[in-house]
């Protein structure tokens, strides 16, 4: 049975809950294995079939913390077909050309590639928790997963693995604001009365984005931030906020 690797890098969450969906459908006919491209452990990519590579998209780009891992791959010996996607709240622009572009130059090759867009988005809830369509997950969600694993399926058994590179996007030119988003890091802010200097969110951090004060509560480090906003969405007390004046009213991660 073939062998085929998912992995994901997710902030708040919703790139995580595509691909375990992906995982599971793909489960149905080769053995699948889930992976975090975050502190990923040694695996061995070259004993896989297929992978599967998914992340958000953060101001028309992709995140950089899976830009990180495939700069970080070694080029692989051979040319492994790979199905990639993202999660984004409105558009992704020529997020997934990007990021194809440097697949090919470690020998992965997207054969398949696909834009999952009204996901709730790690900034947008937090700057509008007033919407409630920010919070929702697209319905036809499963259906399009299904058919995009099918098409992966069909491809990998007849052994068709030229490369289908996502097309320029003219629109992404109009987007040039959302773009330069890029370039700003707004500030993350510690709401000491309801912090409990658990240290979740600076464990948590890959980017070692926040660190500990004098007092043990967490301080910002906005040079090192990659605004994925993973400390906002799991502070188990709504400590943290990018309001200086409220905490956030909803979040997307678990709360204990």
């Amino acid at each position: 049975m073939k062998r085929i690797a998912v992995l994901y890098h997710s902030g708040a969450g919703s790139t995580k809950k595509a691909a375990e969906k992906i995982a599971a459908a793909l489960r149905q006919h080769y053995n699948a294995d889930l992976f975090s491209v975050v502190n990923l452990p040694g695996i061995d990519l070259e004993g896989y079939d297929g992978l599967v590579i998914g992340f958000p998209t953060i101001h028309t780009q992709p995140s950089e913390r899976v830009l990180r891992f495939i700069d970080g791959m070694e080029s692989l010996p051979e040319p492994k077909a790979a199905y990639i996607f993202t999660t984004c709240g409105w558009y992704s622009a020529n997020t997934l050309r990007i990021f194809a572009k440097r697949c090919i130059g470690k020998n992965v090759i997207p054969i398949l590639h696909r834009s999952f867009w009204g996901f709730p988005a790690a900034d947008g809830t937090l700057l509008a928790s007033f919407i409630k369509r920010f919070f929702e997950f697209p319905k036809n969600l499963d259906a399009k997963i299904e058919s995009d694993v099918q098409a992966f399926r069909g491809r990998l058994e007849s052994r068709n693995t030229a490369l289908n590179m996502p097309g320029f996007k003219l629109y992404s030119i109009l987007n040039a604001p959302n773009n330069a988003g890029r370039l700003i890091t707004l500030p993350i802010y510690t709401h000491r009365q309801k912090c409990a200097r658990c240290g979740r969110c600076i464990s948590d951090c890959p980017a070692g984005a926040l660190e500990k004060d004098s007092d043990g509560y967490p301080v910002f480090i906005s040079k090192k931030c990659e605004k994925c906003y993973h400390c906002i969405h799991y502070c188990p007390n709504l400590a943290l906020s990018l309001s200086k004046r409220k905490t956030p009213g909803r979040v997307l991660g678990d709360r204990e």
